[in-house]
């Protein structure tokens, strides 16, 4: 039995990889730059925008230029998506019953704060959550696959990570909960990626979660 529940958001509880990954498409084509869909996958999926800016335009780039850039793409973004703002399938189901057997959850992301207030007043996500039991890419931790941010929510929640269950959908968040040591990981398949290499359980519905986890 487990304690708590971290959830990534991006993919795994809102189902946005091809709003980010069009986003990606109209700010890259301003810079005559175009990304494979497997480009896109090792690049883009689970980092966080310095990352991702770095990976596509060099180690050269000034923070102001990440800054810009990673604004400019964000706007666009939350453009293409404003209007299909919804939870994955029992996600909302399963935030209602953890907050109803008084069990502490939290989100992992690897978005800046821009897209996390967008979520907050968008998706009310302040039925559930609040904003200080959110980890977001505020600049100071490692992005994925790295552990930081998973380490981070549990502390947030007063738990070990042993302690926890980590839901995730890209291969760089995935490794990062093993590498911060997540007692349970539940692989969210929102965009049919391979998973094939992980020995986790695979949903895609959160009502496929068994509650006996957490009582």
């Amino acid at each position: 039995m487990f304690k708590g529940a971290i959830f990534d958001f991006n993919g795994t509880l809102f189902w946005d990889t091809a709003f980010h990954d069009q986003a990606f498409d109209i700010f890259l084509e301003k810079h005559g730059i175009q990304l494979t869909d497997e480009e896109k996958r090792v690049k883009i999926h689970g980092q966080t925008n310095p990352d991702i800016m770095r990976s596509i335009f060099g180690d050269q780039l000034s923070q102001q230029d990440i800054h810009d850039f990673s604004q400019d793409k964000e706007l666009i973004y939350r453009q293409l998506c404003v209007n299909d703002l919804k939870f994955a399938p029992g996600a909302e189901d399963l935030f209602d019953f953890l907050k109803a057997n008084g069990i502490p959850f939290a989100i992992a992301t690897s978005s800046g704060i821009e897209n996390v207030s967008f979520y907050f007043e968008k998706m009310n996500l302040n039925r559930w959550f609040s904003f200080d039991k959110v980890v977001y890419n505020n600049g100071t931790f490692r992005g994925k696959p790295y552990p930081d941010v998973f380490l981070a929510a549990a502390g947030k929640l007063n738990l070990q990570p042993k302690e926890t269950v980590v839901f995730e959908d890209s291969i760089a968040g995935i490794e990062a909960a093993e590498s911060a040591g997540a007692g349970k990981i539940c692989i969210v398949n929102s965009y049919g990626e391979n998973y094939s290499r992980f020995p986790y359980l695979i949903i895609t519905n959160f009502n496929s979660v068994d509650k006996k986890l957490f009582v």
